[in-house]
């Protein structure tokens, strides 16, 4: 899994990071090829850090913010340069609040139940678990460096290992196989495929390879190095990192983890920022859509989505319609939020910079 189609086998990337790291003024830039531009040689990549005029404040802005290794945590002022280059590399190889195992392994599949339900609690399961996983290790497996990319690898393991489990319980117990036969039939496109191949492959039905569910992901990542403009690769990568970054830290896992219109939404904004449109159940409160706009509205921030205008149309029309909802004096409003992304989703078709 992971190997590059054959317009990947020169790897231009790799020659231009390296020069990029050498000429470029931009400290941003060095952050973003040392952090998520795959397959650049380590050792010639500490070279050019030890010759940047800039190493010290790099090294600084990093070292802050995350833990150093060994001996250099008692001194950091005494590091001499090829320590800083070389812990430089390491601090921005492994991104800020990495270093746990994705899998949440408090939570067990239900034995019992209904099939939908438990499909949903499945869903809720891996999501979580994928929004702990650095955007960095989906850009290496997209490239065949799947061996690097650990967290991603961690948590292939543990849906396995739920996978076993799973087979043990059926195990003298047919009933609970036959609760998941239906938990099977319930997955539909809604689901994240991880979620059922979990369950599909526990059944020995022909399900693939679990890296086959982050399929969709790899291609967009490849799309986006098959521009062949280093500068549009780091821009989109860097778009990239930080939309995933604001999921996993304000997503609502407690209320939002079964809402697969929500969910579809989000996940498409985060990957392609193509939108679905979720419905708005007349019983929500007020005070969850407003938490669900603040969460979309955290995307905008990202300086590429600013360019592309589209969260901002998206944010405008929900604001919109809700205050429009508050003014309806207690009758049953006409609007709803899937409207207003459905008027988004028509200013974006004649948006000049829409990707």
């Amino acid at each position: 899994m992971g190997s590059g189609s054959s317009r990947f086998e020169t790897r231009w990337w790799e020659a231009e990071a390296q020069r990029k790291v050498v000429t470029t003024k931009n400290t941003g830039k060095v952050e973003v090829i040392c952090s998520l531009i795959p397959g650049v040689d380590e050792m010639a990549m500490v070279g050019y850090l030890k010759e940047r005029s800039d190493l010290d404040t790099l090294f600084a802005l990093h070292s802050r913010h995350q833990n150093l290794s060994g001996d250099q945590r008692a001194d950091p002022q005494a590091l001499t340069v090829d320590c800083k280059a070389n812990e430089l590399w390491r601090l921005l190889r492994m991104p800020p609040g990495c270093g746990e195992a994705p899998w949440d392994w408090n939570w067990h599949p239900p034995l019992e139940g209904i099939p939908s339900e438990i499909a949903a609690e499945f869903h809720a399961a891996v999501c979580q678990a994928i929004f702990r996983i650095p955007f960095s290790d989906f850009v290496k497996c997209a490239f065949g460096y799947s061996t690097k990319a650990h967290f991603l690898n961690s948590l292939v393991d543990a849906v396995c290992d739920v996978r076993d489990n799973l087979r043990t319980e059926y195990q003298g117990r047919p009933w609970i196989q036959e609760i998941y036969v239906e938990v099977e039939k319930a997955f539909n496109q809604e689901y994240h495929p991880l979620a059922h191949w979990i369950v599909a492959s526990s059944l020995n039905q022909k399900a693939g390879a679990p890296y086959d569910a982050f399929a969709a992901n790899f291609d967009l990542i490849k799309r986006i190095f098959a521009t062949r403009s280093f500068d549009v690769v780091l821009k989109r990568l860097v778009a990239l990192d930080r939309r995933f970054a604001h999921g996993s830290q304000m997503y609502n896992w407690q209320k939002w983890s079964t809402d697969l219109d929500f969910w579809q939404c989000v996940d498409g904004a985060l990957w392609s920022g193509k939108f679905t449109t979720p419905l708005v159940p007349p019983h929500w409160p007020s005070e969850d859509r407003d938490e669900r706009l603040r969460f979309l509205d955290g995307f905008k921030t990202d300086a590429e989505d600013r360019a592309w205008g589209s969260w901002g149309k998206v944010v405008f029309s929900m604001k919109r319609l809700m205050v429009r909802e508050r003014n309806s004096e207690g009758r049953e409003s006409q609007y709803s939020v899937k409207k207003g992304l459905l008027v988004s989703m028509d200013l974006l078709k004649d948006s000049p910079n829409r990707s």
